[in-house]
């Protein structure tokens, strides 16, 4: 197994393509794996496509219907 070099906060917000706030918040809030080194956070690539993977899954509805108004 090959391991992998964590990355900072600012790495892990061009990744997700989210400001550096919005990381720590996710983190925070133990929605983004993440971990401390003193006061710094830090991120396994590998675990931010994952919550990507994750994100894009949730966004599909199964009705197919996805986008489309409800006109009555």
């Amino acid at each position: 197994m090959v391991s992998e070099e964590p990355i900072g906060t600012e790495d892990a917000a061009r990744m997700l393509g989210v400001s550096s706030r919005t990381v720590i918040k996710l983190a925070e809030r133990r929605e983004l794996p993440g971990f401390r080194v003193g006061k710094l956070w830090k991120f396994y690539p590998s675990d931010i496509r994952d919550y990507i993977n994750k994100q894009r899954q949730g966004t599909s509805k199964p009705d197919g219907n996805e986008g489309s108004a409800n006109i009555s």
